[in-house]
């Protein structure tokens, strides 16, 4: 696991490719941000509740951004360097929840905890006691391999009764938008890039040991039943561009010259094209 995570960081510290405005991973940790107005609970674990920004001046309820972050589903990688993507998309008007959930190498985490965690994160956003948010309004937002979860949950009403992962009646927010998101499992654990690597880990085993899983899990497999957006860079090293036409009926926009970190980077002309998609999705 150690060294899953050191072979990452420095995939990423590799992927500072020519663009002028491509952005490291470090950078994007290295932004300020303020400390979240609240944070709820959807769990009894340690990892089991969610940061919440709230917009400043909000006149009515605010369109609701549930955030997911990435990092190769492991626990080395937490929601920490999505706090500063939270605080501007909050100044833009929106209340924004950034939730933790169990990543492989925790207790319980991988399959199918990391799913379930998502699972009852996104079903408690019916119930929020935040007076600001517009529940009927909301939106998930993933990044990579928090995109992948993103958009599981965007079609998680399509697993079938009986199957480990099935819940009935889950909550589905209006849209769905990834973020340099990983769409196709089967396809992405063939890789050998270190966050490809980590895939069998979060499955408990290979595509071939494990279809049964896959096919619960993968959005490419799966698909999605709410309207879905998928930003993508052209120059991106840890989720190939070709993931972003794996997912059906996906609007797919691509970003020319970006990396895998501008798409969370609110300094970059990635973040203007997320705000575009988001007033594409929402009710404004």
């Amino acid at each position: 696991m150690k060294m899953a995570g050191l072979l990452l960081a420095g995939l990423i510290s590799s992927s500072v490719l020519a663009s002028p405005w491509n952005r490291s991973f470090s950078e994007v940790q290295a932004l300020p941000s303020p400390e979240p107005d609240q944070v709820v609970v959807y769990g009894d674990g340690p990892d089991q509740d969610a940061e919440v920004w709230l917009p400043a001046r909000p006149a009515g309820p605010a369109p609701l951004v549930f955030l997911v972050h990435g990092g190769c589903w492991l626990e080395a990688y937490d929601r920490s360097h999505l706090r500063p993507l939270a605080a501007a998309l909050s100044e833009r008007g929106y209340v924004v929840l950034l939730p933790e959930y169990r990543r492989v190498g925790q207790p319980g985490g991988g399959w199918p905890g990391t799913f379930e965690d998502i699972a009852s994160a996104v079903d408690a956003i019916a119930g929020l006691p935040i007076a600001e948010a517009d529940r009927e309004n909301s939106v998930l937002v993933g990044h990579s391999a928090g995109g992948h979860l993103a958009l599981w949950a965007a079609g998680r009403d399509r697993v079938g009764t009986g199957e480990e992962l099935y819940r009935e009646d889950p909550f589905m927010p209006r849209a769905v938008i990834g973020l340099a998101a990983i769409t196709d499992l089967v396809d992405y654990a063939r890789g050998d890039n270190s966050c490809q690597r980590v895939t069998p880990e979060l499955m408990g085993g290979s595509p071939q040991e494990r279809p049964g899983r896959y096919a619960q899990a993968s959005p490419a497999a799966l698909g999605t039943s709410i309207p879905t957006v998928l930003l993508q860079g052209s120059e991106d090293a840890i989720v190939p561009p070709s993931q972003a036409h794996a997912l059906p009926g996906a609007a797919v926009r691509p970003i020319e010259g970006a990396g895998h970190f501008d798409l969370v980077h609110p300094g970059t002309p990635a973040f203007e094209a997320l705000l575009e998609a988001l007033d594409e999705v929402l009710d404004q």
